[in-house]
């Protein structure tokens, strides 16, 4: 009579933990793809910005201002904070604050639960060309 409760309670072991990693692994690849989808947004929208001001200049408010703006709303949905780091790189790939020498933005999103706890991250890095 024992022997199918031992079998039983490794089934149920099993399905929770096949659960468990379903949604953390589908947590982090929805991530990943909403990350990715910025890319994309954020081109456009940058393009949009520098023919509007007619001008090859490149504003990193405007930037940066897009950039997050691209962000909520891919992630919006998910109904958990959001914390965005970025940085601007050189050609060389080092910081820069110059906006002149600006080649690349990379941003990285947390998705954070309620006690603010990193649930995944996402790391993109998108080229700037003018």
């Amino acid at each position: 009579m024992s022997s199918w409760l031992k079998y039983v309670f490794i089934a149920i072991i099993f399905v929770a933990v096949t659960l468990m990693v379903t949604v953390t692994s589908t947590r982090h690849s929805t991530n990943v793809t909403a990350t990715q989808e910025v890319q994309l947004a954020l081109k456009s929208s940058k393009l949009g910005t520098i023919r509007e001001n007619a001008t090859n200049a490149l504003d990193k408010k405007a930037l940066v201002a897009n950039l997050v703006l691209e962000v909520v709303k891919a992630e919006k949905e998910k109904g958990n904070n959001i914390k965005i780091d970025y940085v601007f790189l050189d050609s060389g790939g080092n910081v820069t604050e110059d906006e002149n020498a600006i080649k690349s933005v990379q941003f990285k999103v947390s998705l954070l639960n309620k006690d603010n706890e990193v649930l995944s991250t996402s790391t993109q890095r998108i080229a700037l060309n003018k």
